[in-house]
């Protein structure tokens, strides 16, 4: 394992098509990267599946029943991470992710455009 620890975060501003789920998802395989968080999947939780892609290794969600909002996490095989916390409306996501000796704590938030004061209560 290398020492370095690899993230990428991207907002994709929402998977809409099987196409784009899809050019999405090995576009960011290629970067091998160790961690790759993901706001805004707008993909409904009964539809987690599709997210599924091996190639960035065992995915963490937090997904509502709408097509909105939603956060996914993949960790790449071999890394040890478990959930600590999903919230109910899609928009956060804390996982522990075991690295080498280390423990480190990700914390994955989707902040609304609208209402933020509200939000943040």
């Amino acid at each position: 394992m290398d020492n370095n620890l690899k993230i990428l975060s991207v907002n994709i501003n929402g998977f809409n098509s099987p196409a784009k789920w899809n050019q999405t998802l090995k576009k960011l395989a290629k970067q091998k990267m160790d961690i790759v968080c993901l706001q805004e999947v707008h993909v409904r939780a009964q539809d987690e599946r599709f997210l599924q892609y091996k190639k960035l290794g065992n995915l963490y969600a937090s997904l509502v029943e709408g097509k909105k909002r939603g956060v996914a996490v993949y960790v790449r095989e071999g890394v040890e991470a478990k959930v600590l916390h999903t919230d109910s409306v899609g928009r956060t996501l804390i996982l522990e992710v075991v690295w080498g000796q280390k423990k480190i704590l990700l914390v994955v938030i989707y902040t609304p455009n609208k209402q933020q004061d509200k939000y943040y209560k």
